[in-house]
């Protein structure tokens, strides 16, 4: 009865651990997957506009239809990362998220009282720059990489073109 006792005491500490560390390890390796097979099309601190999402597309899980998604993976290991985003109408919102998935900062047009979305990241530690962009807000990441996420509303398939003319004139760079 003793090693009956003994076993599943064992095995449900054993199961704590799994759990625990499953817990932990998982969104980062959620993360670091899509950063390569999403943020990889544009590079590393490089923009990568996705095309309008159909039936069949799953770069990103469930995409709303009426969503143009720009995708930026960003690297703070040389320093901080200039992220400008121009507005489009009716709607345009910038999400920054840490390998581990939490979401750290979100902004979206109304947020800036119709200028650009400005941004200069830098990583936790990091001093802050000693001049940033007219206008930009200085965030810190949790994290050395991060994935930057833009998000526009595409009203109908004809406002598409001008709305993916100004989403490629964002920038994601090295400050």
């Amino acid at each position: 009865m003793k090693r009956l006792i003994t076993f599943v005491i064992g095995a449900v500490v054993i199961a704590i651990f799994v759990h625990v560390g499953v817990l932990h390890a998982l969104p980062n390796v959620i993360m670091s997957k899509v950063m390569t097979k999403i943020g990889g099309d544009g590079g590393m601190n490089a923009f990568a506009h996705m095309p309008l999402p159909t039936d069949k597309a799953r770069a990103v899980v469930r995409p709303s239809p009426d969503l143009a998604y720009s995708i930026c993976t960003i690297d703070l290991t040389n320093g901080p990362v200039h992220i400008e985003v121009p507005l489009t109408k009716p709607y345009t919102s910038v999400a920054l998220y840490a390998t581990n998935t939490d979401n750290y900062f979100v902004r979206n047009d109304r947020d800036t009282g119709g200028k650009s979305l400005d941004v200069v990241v830098i990583g936790q530690g990091t001093p802050k720059p000693e001049s940033l962009p007219e206008g930009a807000e200085l965030v810190t990441a949790p994290t050395t990489k991060s994935l930057v996420l833009v998000r526009r509303v595409v009203e109908s398939a004809a406002a598409f073109g001008e709305i993916d003319t100004t989403r490629k004139s964002s920038v994601c760079a090295p400050l």
